[in-house]
């Protein structure tokens, strides 16, 4: 079995995480972690610094399952990518292969195209808990997904907070 693992990196990740182990150890399946960054040129720059023309160094690593040998990706969000192997490495010590993965686009889309591209059997994300109207202004992914894919998806809540 395969499981694709949508995560945004926020406070509701953690969840995501403890769901993936648990469902994948217990199946035996192979976990493609999955983070997409904001579109080319949708991104917004928080560098602090002094000088206004500073530019990051460009960091490469390289796609999993490249169909192009020696196909490299530039990492634009360094720190995104190290926060995903950590995930990686834990799930991989803890016995359940994982692997990493960060595209550019549309999170709905490239969801939908990354499920579709590695074949997977189940999508597991997190939800916000946002109310009615932000998911009338803002959409949102887990109801996208539900209805754009044929593919299982579970979403993990966000944690209640305790009183």
């Amino acid at each position: 079995m395969r499981i694709l693992a949508a995560l945004d990196l926020s406070d509701v990740t953690d969840n995501v995480v403890s769901s993936v182990r648990k469902i994948a150890h217990a199946s035996s399946s192979t976990v493609i972690l999955l983070h997409v960054l904001p579109e080319e040129g949708q991104e917004i720059d928080l560098h602090p610094t002094i000088d206004p023309h500073y530019h990051p160094p460009e960091k490469y690593y390289h796609q999993p399952d490249s169909s192009e040998e020696g196909e490299r990706v530039p990492i634009l969000h360094d720190r995104n990518f190290k926060i995903l192997q950590n995930i990686s490495d834990d799930l991989n010590n803890y016995g359940v292969e994982a692997k990493v993965s960060l595209v550019h686009g549309n999170a709905l889309q490239v969801i939908v195209e990354q499920a579709e591209k590695e074949q997977v059997d189940l999508i597991i994300l997190g939800s916000h808990g946002h109310k009615n109207l932000y998911h009338f202004f803002v959409g949102s992914v887990c109801s996208g997904l539900v209805n754009e894919t044929s593919v299982p998806v579970v979403i993990v809540p966000k944690a209640l907070k305790k009183q």
